[in-house]
């Protein structure tokens, strides 16, 4: 395939993904902020509409996220540039943001908790600030002498 057309699809499957990310991190902290459990076997359809997006949705548009950038780095013959090399690691820890908020959006949606981790309520803000670093590395692609 195209270089161009892989890159495409990279960024489209990124924005789907980051997408998923902030819904999944609104309602998350919004849960959060009202404190209003889930009664334990009751069902809310938001939360379920929002888990069912992510695990058919977000979910494989992150894998296409990484599949597509592996690709990209082998047909660009890249051998892990500085700028890459901090790109993966605040994808990396995109990732593990993800994680957390799905298995805090679980807990959520079958009441098993009453508080949110810390991470997950300010995972909006974190992730504004990672697209920031991941947009600002990929197109200006510093240290690259």
């Amino acid at each position: 395939m195209d270089y161009r057309w892989l890159d495409a699809l990279h960024i489209m499957a990124g924005v789907i993904w980051l997408g998923g990310i902030f819904m999944m991190a609104a309602i998350v902290a919004a849960w959060s902020q009202s404190r209003s459990a889930v009664a334990k076997g009751e069902s809310n359809p938001l939360l379920e509409y929002v888990r069912r997006w992510n695990r058919f949705v977000t979910s494989p548009a992150m894998i296409l996220l990484w599949a597509l950038g592996i690709a990209l780095m082998l047909k660009g013959s890249w051998l892990l540039p500085l700028w890459l090399g901090i790109k993966l690691a605040v994808l990396v820890f995109l990732s593990a943001v993800h994680g957390i908020l799905s298995g805090s959006l679980r807990r959520v949606a079958t009441g098993e908790t009453a508080t949110v981790s810390l991470l997950a309520r300010n995972a909006a803000w974190l992730t504004v600030v990672a697209v920031i670093v991941v947009v600002a590395l990929a197109v200006v692609k510093p240290f690259s002498g």
